[in-house]
């Protein structure tokens, strides 16, 4: 029996029990694993796109009426555990409330038994790091006046997450492999399954030291 995700919430009155939907279930979509299935032709390998910190991505379409569609991305997690699941927890409930054109956008979850998905918006351009390395030598390299809007949008996202929410979020991830550009070359910060929330903005912060799992590189700026 797989595990679930703690999201509903329970007030009690007299000896029942009531159940209400919580913030996260209604800022954000659920998707079937059956439609999920079926926008990826059953997760087949060839919609493999990569792998991330906690499980794989795959490229898949999603129906928005008779006659559009709408590319999409979608992690998938199988045979999860206690710590992936809070991880994935975290993401979703940090995603669902971020508005932001730096920051990715999370279309919607899927909670099925062992099975574990998070659908986001699709990156035309992939990641930060596969531009800069250009696998694909076909690529052109990057300009300095891209390089210079890459860095100017991540730290915008950054700015907007340390300042413009009620708490302040802590990233603890960016590398190039966290930072994803789309069609236009618009830089988006991604994965916050490390992410920690801090106090509320412009409160006075207690010291604190984080070392463990986290990690910032600034290699990137030089490549």
């Amino acid at each position: 029996m797989g595990q679930r995700l703690s999201f509903c919430c329970f007030k009690h009155t007299g000896s029942s029990q009531r159940q209400y939907p919580t913030v996260i279930e209604e800022l954000c979509p659920q998707f079937s694993l059956a439609d999920l299935r079926k926008s990826t032709n059953n997760f087949n390998e060839n919609q493999i796109i990569g792998s991330g910190g906690l499980g794989t991505v795959y490229k898949g379409s999603l129906q928005n009426s008779s006659v559009t569609e709408s590319t999409i991305v979608i992690k998938r997690i199988y045979g999860i555990t206690e710590k992936e699941l809070k991880q994935f927890k975290n993401e979703i409930e940090l995603l669902c409330q971020f508005r932001h054109p730096n920051l990715v956008t999370l279309l919607g979850f899927c909670d099925h038994k062992d099975e574990k998905n998070i659908v986001y918006e699709y990156m035309a351009n992939g990641t930060l790091h596969h531009s800069l390395y250009r696998r694909d030598m076909k690529m052109e390299p990057l300009t300095w006046k891209q390089r210079l809007k890459i860095c100017i949008g991540v730290a915008q996202g950054l700015h907007y997450l340390h300042t413009g929410l009620k708490r302040t979020i802590f990233h603890r991830d960016v590398t190039p492999y966290k930072i994803l550009l789309d069609s236009n070359m618009v830089a988006k910060l991604s994965d916050f399954r490390l992410s920690l929330t801090g106090p509320h903005y412009a409160s006075k912060p207690k010291p604190k030291t984080i070392t463990k799992d986290g990690f910032i590189g600034i290699y990137f700026l030089f490549c």
